[in-house]
């Protein structure tokens, strides 16, 4: 993971045009739908915050409007335990 970020990371930021990132983002969260992509960014957000990583966390309150984020308990509640709370211990 750290081999990913130091090197995959940037050099697919340096190489495809932020346009084309875009595009396959939006491609992606209709693939999800979206009750799937408030319960990936439910776990994204933990992931991020777990990381321990400040930047991460700046660059999770930069993409990721503030309406999403405000949501993220409300989500996590409805949507995300019951899927995936089980892999925390908290099912309910």
């Amino acid at each position: 993971m750290d081999q990913e970020n130091k090197f995959l990371v940037p050099a697919v930021a340096k190489i495809v045009p932020k346009k084309e990132q875009k595009s396959f983002n939006n491609k992606v969260l209709l693939e999800l739908g979206i009750l799937e992509s408030r319960v990936h960014l439910v776990g994204m957000y933990d992931a991020v915050v777990e990381s321990g990583i400040e930047k991460e966390r700046e660059m999770f309150r930069e993409f990721i409007p503030v309406i999403p984020r405000m949501m993220i308990p409300n989500w996590r509640k409805k949507l995300y335990n019951p899927q995936a709370g089980i892999l925390d211990g908290d099912g309910s």
